[in-house]
Order: C-alpha cells, then sequence, then structure tokens
C-alpha cells in the first residue's frame, strides 16, 4: 500500500493531493478555508495552515469542497475510503473483521466502520486488518494473529481497537501483510506486527505485539509504506530508507538480503511518493517520474521488459507527471497531473482497466474513467482510483466484492463504488 509525502503544513496528505490535484496552488502565505496553498518548500497544504499550527487532532482538516479525504485499499480483498465527515466506509472481504462492522461478513457495497470514537484523520489498509487515526490515536480492528493490532495480544477483533503505548500523537498509520507503522507528530516512527524478515525496523526479527521504535529514522519521517513484509520510508529530505524482506531485490540495494533496519537507496533525485505491496516497489520522484524495482515476470517494473532489477530502473512511456502511484500483486498504475490513470504489468483479471485482460510492458491508459483521478490504490489483483469530484471507481478482481459497485463479478474497466451521497 501506498502513501505519498506529508508536509510541514501540518495537513493530511490526501487532502492535499486532492488540492494539488485540483490546480489550484497559491504562493500566498496566508489563504481562505478550503482554498489551497504552497509552502516555502513546494508542499501543498489546505486551507489557511500554510507555515500555520496544525489543525486540533480531534477534527478532520478541510479537503477542500471534495467529499473523500483519502483511500485506502488493503493487500487482501477489501478497501476503505474516509470521508470529510470522519467517517471511514470499508467494502469487501471481512472473514477476520478487517472491515470493522462488527461482523465477518463479506460486503459488495461500503459498511461504515464502527466504534471509532471519533471523526477519523487517516486510514491504512494491511492484508486483513486496518487502522484509523482517531484524535491522536491508532485505532485498529480485524486479523491479529501476529500482534498486528498492536494492542498486546493477539485476539482479532470486529472493531477499532486503541493501540496503547504511543509515545505522541499519531498523524499517519499504514498497514501491511501482517505488520503496522504509525508516523507520529515530529517525525517518530513506530512499528509492530509479523517481524520474522526484519519488517518492524527494530534491529531483530522477534514478532511485536505491541509499538517498537524504528531507532534508525530517528524523527524524520514524513511518508511510509509497508508491503507483505517489507517497509519504506521518506525522511523529510527526501531520501527512501527501507528493510524487510528483500526476495526479488525490493529493497533495491543490488541483493537478495533481508534487512532488519533501515537501509537507504540511492536515486537520481528527491522522493515524493512509495508504493510496495509484495515483491515490487515503485517511487515518485520530485519531477514527476516514475522508477521502481522488483519482480517483474508481468511487465510490473514497467521498463518493457520481464527482467526482475535488483535497482531501481525508470518506467517506460509515461507521457505526464505522476501524482500519485500503487502497486497490486503483479501490476502498477499511476494517476498523472493530467487526471489519467496508467497501469501495467499482470492483467489476468483485468486490474490494469484497459478493457483487456493481455499483460503490458509498459503503461496503458484505464479506460472509462469516468472524470480525472486525484489518488490511486491497489491489491492483489483489483485497482481503485477516487476521482476529484469525490466518486471511487473500481476494476479487476472482484470476487469478495472488493469493487465496491454491489456485484462479484470482474471488471475490466471502471465500476463505481457505491458509496452513499
Amino acid at each position: 500500500m501506498a502513501l505519498h509525502a506529508g508536509h510541514r503544513c501540518g495537513l493530511a496528505l490526501t487532502a492535499a493531493l486532492l488540492c494539488l490535484a485540483q490546480g489550484c496552488v497559491t504562493d500566498e502565505w496566508h489563504v481562505p478555508a478550503d482554498a489551497c496553498a504552497r509552502c516555502d518548500a513546494d508542499e501543498a497544504a489546505v486551507g489557511d495552515a500554510s507555515d500555520a499550527a496544525a489543525p486540533d487532532a480531534g477534527e478532520p482538516a478541510s479537503c477542500a469542497g471534495q467529499p473523500l479525504r483519502a483511500l485506502a485499499v488493503g493487500h487482501g480483498h477489501y478497501a476503505c475510503a474516509l470521508r470529510c465527515d470522519g467517517s471511514v466506509w470499508c467494502w469487501g472481504a471481512n472473514d477476520h473483521g478487517q472491515l470493522g462492522d462488527g461482523t465477518t461478513v463479506a460486503r459488495s457495497t461500503p459498511v461504515q466502520v464502527r466504534g471509532l470514537g471519533g471523526p477519523a484523520t487517516a486510514i491504512g489498509a494491511g492484508y486483513q486488518h486496518a487502522c484509523a487515526v482517531v484524535r491522536g490515536e491508532a485505532r485498529c480492528w480485524g486479523q491479529n494473529l501476529y500482534g498486528n493490532l498492536g494492542d498486546g495480544t493477539r485476539e482479532p477483533r470486529l472493531e477499532p481497537a486503541t493501540v496503547p503505548g504511543l509515545d505522541g500523537a499519531v498523524v499517519a498509520v499504514a498497514g501491511g501483510g501482517h505488520h503496522t507503522c504509525v508516523i507520529l507528530e515530529g517525525g517518530a516512527m513506530r512499528c509492530w506486527g509479523f517481524n520474522m524478515f526484519g519488517g518492524v525496523g527494530d534491529g531483530t526479527n522477534v514478532d511485536r505485539t505491541t509499538p517498537r521504535v524504528v531507532a534508525a529514522l530517528r524523527d524524520s519521517v514524513d511518508a511510509m509504506a509497508l508491503g507483505q513484509f517489507s517497509t519504506c520510508a521518506r525522511t523529510l529530505a527526501g531520501e527512501l530508507r527501507c528493510w524487510g524482506l528483500n526476495a526479488f531485490g525490493v529493497l533495491g540495494d543490488g541483493t537478495i538480503s533481508n534487512r532488519n533496519t533501515p537501509l537507504s537507496l540511492v536515486l537520481s533525485e528527491p522522493v515524493l511518493a512509495v508504493a510496495l505491496l509484495a515483491n515490487h516497489v515503485c517511487a515518485t520522484l520530485e519531477s514527476g517520474a516514475v522508477w521502481c524495482w522488483g519482480y517483474n515476470i508481468d511487465g510490473a517494473v514497467g521498463d518493457h521488459s520481464t527482467v526482475t532489477r535488483l535497482r531501481p530502473v525508470a518506467v517506460r512511456g509515461l507521457e505526464a507527471s505522476a501524482v500519485s502511484v500503487t502497486v497490486g500483486g503483479r501490476h502498477a498504475c499511476v494517476a498523472t497531473e493530467d487526471g489519467a490513470v496508467h497501469c501495467w504489468g499482470g492483467n489476468e483479471r483485468g486490474q490494469l482497466g484497459d478493457g483487456s485482460t493481455t499483460r503490458r510492458l509498459s503503461p496503458v491508459e484505464v479506460a472509462n474513467l469516468g472524470g480525472p483521478a486525484a489518488i490511486v490504490g491497489a491489491s492483489e489483483a483489483a485497482t481503485c482510483a477516487a476521482l476529484r469530484d469525490g466518486l471511487v471507481r473500481c476494476w479487476g478482481a472482484n470476487e469478495s466484492g472488493q469493487l465496491g459497485n454491489g456485484s462479484t463479478v470482474d471488471a475490466v474497466t471502471p465500476v463505481t463504488v457505491r458509496l452513499p451521497p
């Protein structure tokens, strides 16, 4: 799953991304609420918070007039959306309670997460568990076999439970295969859960049922992404650090050696966003270029080959700058600054959205998207896009209802998620 770069203006990343997608960036120091601003480092914010204090952690920040604030597509067969009123809605597989509605019944249309205890300001989705940030706390639900919920137990939760022991206000949360990480106010990072390959980043390979410090990063993180057994973080300086399982070169260091502490990757320019799921990774750079690496049997690296890459290579054939990136099991997609979505790689379930089930070694545009996209997210073999008008459109595999359209039939072009008005 992907998380994009945060910013010193103190507002949630997705709101800023929606703001950028609307093209309403200004250089004014202060602008009215629901408008957009650029900080002195070209970082986007919403409202009147440029170089100002963060909003009250108990209330969601403005979404620049948009009904949708964030989209989190789980590694498994489900997805969640955060609306601007702070409510969280999920759909798809629910065998471990990952939809947070108090049941284990799969849902082919969105249901509201119960018991959050307040409006959410951020969300994250792992393989079979999900989390939200509420009033500066992380609250998680779903599968907990490896301590992925961070509550000191291994008991599943059908509704949100607060993660104890976090020594600061949480501003972002992300889920991996069976581990979870948060970013605290000030840039510190904490992780917990499955740790056989070192994905928690605490220098051990011992599963953790409560939060642990990613010590090597100190207070320097403003974005992160978690894969099945690996983790990546972006520093305030735009550097990329990754750790955990390194099968197929996921860590991008030219080896297949696992790491239980963060490893620096050398890229040609600062990183804006990173995404990973299982065995390949993609990152967008400051220029809008996209670089990928790792497993490439179906062309998911996007370099017009099927050769696994142990180091980053440029995606070929993208003509517009990327503003959002995501990776699935064997495919990848980006939303570009013109609102289009382009995908490449495996396509056996229609996850590329081009109307076919033919794999693509370089990017193809998603057909019939229905409007300009702001953000994209992917699971194993399905993809979703949040449009600038607040609609969510999904395509690909749908056996658990993860496309959210009331059906369990795969779709090779986008269908609309039936979110409430």
